[in-house]
């Protein structure tokens, strides 16, 4: 219940589209897997050039390949449906002018906002279920997780397609799992946490100090759990090869997308010198004291919740040592990872994303307050959790309300952007920035809004979530009040598994498609265009200008890619995109008749203008 009602609460204020550089490249890789069963892109910033001098995503493959059922799905829609107006929930088409869908428009991209949704409920639930493995009190829990859900990062990244979220909920999976007390489930334990740090490595690389420290966390609770069995060399064995088929197999599909990318098993792209990790002790210094204390990056301004920590940490330690220790040591291994790293601060970013992982590996240490909390013992309790709930959850409400990209040109104009001077420069926190931009009613970014401006089928899709979320809140109030005794036994394993099967499969059938680009340029190239006339001709005019978009990275001066998408835009309506598109075509070409026709046909059709003759 907690899964579903967080999800639907989450996609319902998400922004329908992207915003970024980094969700862009992420969902063309999926879509390039189902189209192509190949990971090429469109050329874009940040993209890394590669095999068959074409482009590649710098990312990891984790979150595009758990993502390909809803990115097929979307595709689907896109075909049957027809988006190259965009939509209510995809938004208007916003991008550059030789594939002006990318940023927004299509339902492929509204549907693999689904996977984030899906993710930061699942984070929800996962924490309550490992605050119910840690203390008896289940109203304890509940809160616990519903605070991280609603007034810490999880709620902001829960509405875009960036890697962290699947990050947080696999490491958190990965801890429930380890930190299973019952000697029969060692096995599948082991097996199925270990999976869950795969996924997360999959998802982002520098997961892997994090999960270092976890897996060595779930080997001392094995051990302690076999220690009086005769047979516990063998049972240690067996759990030491099942936790380490997960890690090993996500190191070995990292090195096999290196190849299919770049060619080379070691080559993850990071060649950009702000790219690299560097051992720079100013930096790291800085980074943490960022993290901590900046009013742009800090997780206890982003994650108001972690302050609890500050007054029960010592009591946590006291109750479970090593969980505290565990859960400490992981966080700070990530966060020193995160400071070794030249863009530390995220760049673009509402608060600290790169630090979600952190944030909620640190929020099942702050139970004893919440215990607290719901026994009013003392009241200044309940009143200290109150607060920062309610701060957290504004500071979310602000981040989730408005475009996050918009701040990037104040940060620009303001002259710090560069060496992270913005981070402590409290006028230039996104907190600021947002709630300027949300006082004058600027770049606000639900798709919600969209859907109640222009009543259509995304209003009905808008109130069967608030529907959801509405009886799913009721359900979880009802059992937040229900006497210990009636609640529901948490000691299945059904869901956990069911999260991780769902990452799983779709990544191992997302390497079974992938093939390394092997034809020459120009025979890819003139296959592409093929394809895209083919689509074209077949009304699927988004996949077709996905296939110009390709033919374009290739050969950028290729008028015919270009009058097809000329094409495209004309018939879509979009009349301005369609004249530079054409005038694009005959600056190459003055000649080419049929961009002449077409542009002058619009000139008098739409604008009254006779005997044109195009430069």
């Amino acid at each position: 219940m907690l899964l579903i009602t967080f999800a639907c609460f989450y996609y319902a204020i998400g922004p329908g589209n992207f915003f970024a550089v980094d969700e862009v490249m992420e969902q063309e890789t999926a879509q390039a897997l189902i189209l192509r069963h190949t990971v090429d892109i469109p050329v874009m910033v940040d993209a890394r050039f590669g095999r068959g001098r074409n482009w590649y995503t710098v990312k990891g493959p984790g979150l595009p390949m758990v993502s390909l059922p809803f990115v097929y799905l979307g595709i689907k829609l896109d075909d049957a449906i027809g988006s190259m107006n965009g939509g209510q929930v995809a938004g208007p088409p916003i991008g550059p002018p030789e594939h002006p869908l990318r940023w927004s428009g299509r339902l492929a991209i509204s549907a693999a906002l689904i996977v984030n949704a899906l993710a930061g409920g699942a984070i929800v639930a996962v924490l309550f279920m490992v605050g119910a493995q840690l203390s008896p009190n289940r109203r304890a829990a509940l809160l616990m997780a519903t605070a991280a859900g609603l007034a810490t990062l999880v709620m902001s990244e829960a509405t875009h397609f960036y890697q962290h979220e699947l990050d947080a909920l696999m490491v958190i999976l990965a801890f429930w799992f380890f930190s299973r007390q019952k000697t029969e489930d060692i096995d599948s334990a082991a097996l199925f946490g270990g999976a869950s740090l795969g996924v997360a490595i999959l998802a982002r690389p520098d997961a892997v100090p994090a999960a270092v420290i976890i897996w060595l966390y779930g080997a001392l609770v094995a051990l302690k759990l076999t220690r009086e069995f005769p047979d516990r060399t063998s049972r240690m064995l067996r759990r030491t090869i099942l936790a380490a088929a997960g890690p090993i197999g996500a190191i070995a599909g990292s090195m096999y997308f290196n190849y299919l990318r770049f060619g080379s098993v070691t080559q993850f792209g990071y060649w950009e010198d702000r790219a690299r990790f560097v051992l720079d002790v100013p930096q790291i210094a800085k980074a943490i004291a960022g993290y901590l204390f900046s009013p742009a990056l800090s997780v206890f301004v982003f994650a108001p919740p972690l302050i609890l920590i500050l007054m029960v940490g010592r009591k946590a330690w006291r109750r479970w040592p090593l969980e505290t220790t565990t859960l400490l040591l992981a966080s700070v291994a990530h966060l020193l990872m995160i400071a070794s790293n030249k863009t530390w601060s995220g760049d673009l970013s509402y608060g600290p994303r790169y630090m979600l992982e952190s944030i909620v590996l640190l929020m099942p240490l702050t139970l004893p307050a919440f215990e607290m909390a719901v026994d009013r013992a003392p009241r200044r309790a309940a009143i200290a959790v109150a607060a920062v709930m309610f701060l957290g959850f504004m500071v979310q409400l602000i981040g989730v309300s408005v475009y996050v990209a918009a701040i990037e040109p104040k940060r620009i104009a303001a002259g710090i952007v560069a060496n992270n001077a913005w981070v402590f420069v409290p006028s230039a926190s996104p907190i600021v920035h947002d709630l300027e931009d949300l006082a004058n009613l600027r770049y606000l970014s639900p798709w919600a809004l969209r859907a109640l401006a222009l009543p259509d089928l995304a209003l009905l899709l808008l109130i069967a979530l608030v529907a959801i979320v509405l009886c799913g809140g009721w359900l979880i109030v009802q059992y937040f009040r229900a006497p210990e005794a009636e609640r529901a036994n948490l000691g299945s394993r059904a869901l956990p598994i069911t999260i991780v099967a769902s990452a799983v499969v779709p990544i191992l059938i997302g390497f079974a498609m992938a093939r390394p680009l092997i034809q020459a340029p120009g025979i890819y190239g003139s296959e592409l265009l093929n394809a895209g006339v083919s689509e074209q001709r077949a009304g699927h005019a988004v996949s077709a200008e996905e296939d110009y978009a390709m033919v374009l990275t290739l050969y950028p001066t290729n008028k015919f890619a270009w009058f097809d998408m000329a094409v495209l835009q004309q018939d879509a309506g979009h009349v301005d995109e369609a004249i530079s598109l054409y005038q694009r075509v005959l600056r190459d070409d003055a000649n080419f008749s049929p961009a002449k026709d077409n542009l002058a046909y619009i000139m008098r059709t739409h604008f009254g203008f006779t005997g044109l003759h195009p430069h």
